[in-house]
Parts: structure tokens; sequence; C-alpha cells
């Protein structure tokens, strides 16, 4: 395993060999979540939408998401509490 660093900008390098390694090539696009503590780079595919519906069907399980009524109130509250945030960070 190696460390990588984010730099000024914002952005990550990867030394050649570890994109050698990971399938990684220029230009590639990813989406980026944090799951239990941990950040998942999942490459996004030219059907984008499908591939997030993939990352998150794991994590409305993780979250206890059952219904469509569960995540209306779940977005809701993710809102609320983001809300409360900018608020006290005024």
């Amino acid at each position: 395993m190696q460390s990588v660093r984010v730099n000024e900008q914002g952005q990550i390098d990867l030394p050649p060999l570890m994109m050698e390694k990971l399938g990684i090539e220029k230009g590639m696009e990813f989406f980026v979540i944090k799951r239990n503590g941990e950040y998942v780079f999942k490459p996004t595919s030219i059907d984008s939408i499908d591939g997030m519906r993939k990352i998150c069907e794991g994590l409305s399980d993780e979250l206890g998401l059952k219904s469509e009524e569960d995540i209306v109130q779940f977005s809701k509250e993710v809102r609320r509490e983001r809300a409360l945030q900018n608020a006290n960070n005024d």
C-alpha cells in the first residue's frame, strides 16, 4: 500500500505504477462516496445514472431505508441538518 497526498489545488497525484496496478488511465472520472468511514472511488461509466444507483443500493440497506417514504424523510433530515450547519457558520 502506498499513500498519496492532496495537493494545494485539491488534486490527488497517483504515481504511474499505482495507476497501472489499479487500471486507472488519465482522464478517467470517479464517483467518490464515504462508506463506513472509508472513501470509496467508483469509476463512472457511460451510463452514470445506473452506476450511481448501484453504488447507492448498498447504502440504503446500511441506513435502514426500506421504502420511498424512508428515503424522502432521510432527504429532509439531511437538508435540515445542512441548513442548521449553514446558519451556524454565518
